[in-house]
């Protein structure tokens, strides 16, 4: 009687789910492969204006986007970059060899003149690239510099 019960209790602990470890942000930047930029909405922000939209990922064992949830930002630039980010793929994240899923967050930044994009992407030699100024169009004064926490993978 023992024995199916101990086969029981296993099965019962393998399909539990557990909750996906949360890698810091530059850490999947340099994982990203593709991040098609969001749209901003035609006259939001003014010629020499900027808007950043802070953002909750979970990235599956495949790199693809399963659960995306905005944490901060305008109300009028939460749709698009709801509908950019679940567009993204990343190289799987991998622990012991083996891929995971993995939670982390995105900071989407847009400029006053349309374009938008991460603010941490990949700089295509494995490294990542952005993080410390919200670059303006050309212009504009110069944007202010963004001081963040240090993280620890």
């Amino acid at each position: 009687m023992l024995l199916p019960s101990y086969a029981l209790s296993a099965a019962q602990s393998e399909s539990k789910v557990a909750v996906p470890p949360e890698i810091p942000e530059k850490v999947m930047a340099a994982h990203l492969l593709s991040s098609p930029a969001a749209k901003l909405p035609e006259g939001f922000l003014k010629r020499c204006s900027n808007a950043l939209v802070m953002l909750k990922i979970t990235v599956d064992e495949s790199g693809k986007i399963m659960d995306e949830e905005v944490t901060s930002g305008y109300d009028e630039l939460k749709d698009p970059s709801l509908k950019a980010v679940r567009q993204w793929t990343y190289k799987p994240y991998e622990q012991n060899g083996r891929a995971i899923p993995v939670s982390s967050r995105v900071s989407l930044f847009y400029l006053g003149d349309g374009e938008s994009f991460p603010m941490y992407s990949p700089d295509g030699k494995g490294g990542v690239k952005g993080g410390n100024m919200l670059p303006l169009p050309p212009g504009c004064n110069t944007g202010p510099t963004i001081v963040r926490e240090p993280q620890t993978p």
